[in-house]
């Protein structure tokens, strides 16, 4: 399975009415996204040796004949009904149906598989797209960003899932007044049911067992990435439960056990009190960049302890700024130099260590010094903020 990316990412507190604000992604972009999935599914099939099999339904709902029947033949002469998008063979009711055209086999049945996974895509894509800010906490004007879910992968990945079960039932040619091949793919609504609930359930499971986990962990940051992963499989849930309405007779999902509110607001609860920062700054003009990063950090949802000793996370900066004689008296410069430290305070480990240095000039030293702090106030107020969420949020 893909890592989802690890950037900064926002904890949103208004996730409900947000999908009607999402855009509909493009045809072409849907198209696209369900090739490389298929691209991928054969790549996967080849890396394991496994063998294309031809299924069918027989007298008893459910069952399927797995014996290997090979290519499917391409015939010709009467035009079947299916190319014109309704099967006596495959009805709506038990199957979902794609009809691809082209002026090669080959084209036409990728046309064809595409056109079924354009109906999950355009779903899945607009029901989980509402988490794409799922965890923006604010409390007391204060916001909090954190890691940003890759909305898109989380869609491959589930939608693959569905897509394996999709196969290429018939070729035709027609062939005047010009040669063109159609294909028929088509998907099982029970097989896909029976897969996606199985689905459902296990990430139900690991569901639980990551909260039980959490409530039980006394370390704030591991109780963090246990929420975190938690989030990550309820989103990965949605997506299966978007699938499973489409594929299954009755058109319903699964209801969650567990509410993505309940987990979000232990998150948030988190966050926003118990995960404490401690400020350790030394050097020229310390207090006050201590000051600004207090009101930075702040701003971004962190809060800091005046008590190292209280602090889940420890940062430790030094900053040096001096004078530069460039031999121009209507000009000064002053070059600065950041070290930067952060720190488990539970285990002691250093998990980031930035440097940064710089020049400013102005037609004073203590207009360059000014600017000099500027650019120090925001290079470290940056990168604490990114360190400290790639470490609490790694999975």
């Amino acid at each position: 399975m893909k890592q989802l990316n690890a950037a900064v990412f926002l904890l949103s507190l208004m996730i409900a009415g947000c999908a009607a604000q999402q855009p509909r992604i493009p045809a072409e972009e849907i198209r696209g996204r369900a090739n490389r999935a298929f691209d991928e599914l054969k790549a996967e099939e080849a890396r394991h040796g496994a063998v294309p099999r031809e299924t069918k339904r027989e007298g008893v709902k459910g069952s399927s004949d797995t014996k290997p029947k090979g290519i499917v033949k391409v015939t010709q002469g009467k035009k079947p009904d299916w190319v014109n998008g309704e099967s006596a063979q495959y009805p709506s009711s038990e199957y979902l149906i794609g009809v691809g055209y082209g002026s090669d086999r080959r084209s036409a049945e990728d046309n064809a598989r595409s056109e079924i996974a354009k109906i999950f895509y355009s779903k899945v894509d607009s029901e989980t797209r509402i988490y794409q800010e799922y965890l923006q906490t604010t409390s007391k004007g204060r916001s909090v960003q954190t890691e940003s879910l890759d909305i898109e992968q989380i869609t491959e990945v589930s939608t693959q899932k569905v897509l394996s079960g999709v196969r290429i039932s018939q070729v035709y040619q027609e062939i005047k007044p010009d040669p063109i091949f159609y294909a028929l793919a088509v998907l099982d609504r029970h097989q896909s049911t029976a897969r996606l609930q199985h689905k459902i359930h296990e990430l139900d499971r690991g569901i639980q067992r990551l909260l039980t986990n959490a409530a039980g962990e006394e370390d704030v940051i591991m109780k963090i990435r246990y929420l975190k992963e938690s989030v990550h499989k309820h989103i990965l849930r949605e997506a299966y439960n978007a699938e499973l309405r489409i594929v299954s007779q009755s058109g319903r999902g699964i209801p969650s056990p567990i509410h993505f509110t309940q987990i979000k607001s232990q998150l948030n609860a988190l966050l926003l009190k118990d995960f404490l920062v401690g400020l350790s700054i030394k050097g020229m003009r310390a207090e006050e960049i201590r000051e600004s990063l207090v009101q930075g950090l702040n701003q971004q949802g962190f809060c800091v302890s005046e008590d190292l000793s209280r602090a889940n996370v420890v940062v430790r900066a030094t900053i040096e700024i001096k004078p530069l004689d460039r031999g121009r008296s209507e000009w000064k410069y002053v070059q600065w130099r950041t070290h930067l430290d952060l720190a488990d305070q539970r285990g002691g480990v250093v998990f980031g260590s930035v440097d940064e240095t710089g020049r400013e000039g102005h037609t004073s030293l203590f207009g360059a010094e000014e600017r000099a702090l500027r650019k120090i106030r925001k290079a470290l107020a940056t990168n604490i903020a990114r360190e400290m969420t790639q470490y609490i949020f790694s999975r």
